[in-house]
């Protein structure tokens, strides 16, 4: 699969959260957070999943530090998604650049 949307990290994140991802609460391999959605810069269905209950830093060049707690949302992520970019370079093999955030669910997180 293949997107005629271009890789670019030059991209500025975008600033309003995006609400159409799915929330799960995840059992296998360790509790974790799962959203599904379309990334809404290049609109290809991504995945993406942060531990439960715990801190992680976030990597590359739109470092947020410390994942906010539960109740800070929303949380900032890249696109993870499995399409084809052109230019993307050869270490990144997901998504197309985009930086962007993600709204928890009206009725708060999944418990």
């Amino acid at each position: 699969m293949s997107s005629p949307v271009p890789y670019s990290e030059q991209n500025k994140p975008l600033t309003e959260a995006s609400g159409r991802f799915r929330w799960e609460l995840r059992r296998e391999g360790g509790w974790s957070y799962e959203v599904t959605g379309e990334c809404p810069r290049c609109r290809c269905p991504m995945t993406k999943s942060w531990p439960y209950g715990q801190y992680t830093p976030t990597k590359g060049p739109f470092d947020r530090g410390p994942r906010p707690a539960e109740d800070d949302g929303p949380w900032f992520t890249r696109c993870t998604c499995a399409s084809r970019h052109e230019n993307r370079p050869a270490g990144e093999d997901r998504g197309c650049g985009a930086g962007f955030w993600i709204a928890f669910p009206p009725q708060g997180l999944p418990r």
